[in-house]
């Protein structure tokens, strides 16, 4: 079987976990709703805390938190692409997920502009 690209770079970033990130403004609500918090928003700093990889269809999905949360206070976790969230500048691996992200982005783009509805 062969290992992909997106799991040896998550395989990498595993050792750093938590990474710091912010939302994307077109995830903000959910955060938002999700969290019980309307003062988020695309300056509010994130952690990942575990990545996987779903699939062509999934990419690199994340588990998402708020910094410093506490997890046994939680009743549900948050998982989200990695698309939807910015890298913090100076994290580990920053120009590698940045890299995926926005070439993800891009190869989405370009998918829904080909599918006529």
């Amino acid at each position: 079987m062969q290992i992909r690209k997106e799991q040896v770079l998550i395989d990498k970033a595993k050792s750093e976990l938590p990474i710091s990130i912010y939302p994307e403004r077109e995830i903000l609500a959910k955060l938002r709703e999700h969290f019980e918090d309307p003062t988020i928003t695309k300056a509010t700093l994130f952690e990942i805390h575990k990545m996987m990889y779903m699939g062509d269809e999934g990419g690199i999905t994340c588990e998402i938190r708020t910094h410093g949360m506490n997890t046994a206070e939680t009743e549900a976790v948050f998982l989200c692409s990695i698309t939807h969230f910015r890298i913090r500048r100076g994290e580990p691996y920053y120009s590698e997920l940045e890299k995926y992200r926005l070439k993800r982005i891009r190869r989405l783009a370009r998918q829904n502009r080909r599918r006529p509805f």
